[in-house]
């Protein structure tokens, strides 16, 4: 592989960990890639610790609308 492509493989991975180190679903991160295949997505993930990452979708406050949202008042 030379400089470069190594270079740009090397910033898709680290992109790819960082979006799954803040919970971004493996599918969205697959699409963000252009990976027609999800396995081909996952050799991006090896070696990162899953229980992080489930610690920090666990710990993510689900988005709130108010309750008027919508509605003509």
């Amino acid at each position: 592989m030379s400089g470069a492509a190594s270079l740009r493989h090397q910033l898709r991975n680290a992109h790819a960990v960082e979006l799954a180190r803040e919970g971004v679903p493996l599918n969205v991160i697959q699409r963000q890639l252009g990976h027609a295949n999800l396995g081909t997505t996952s050799v991006y993930l090896q070696g990162i610790d899953t229980e992080e990452i489930i610690a920090t979708v666990h710990a993510r406050r689900a988005p709130m609308m108010s309750a008027t949202a919508g509605l003509r008042l």
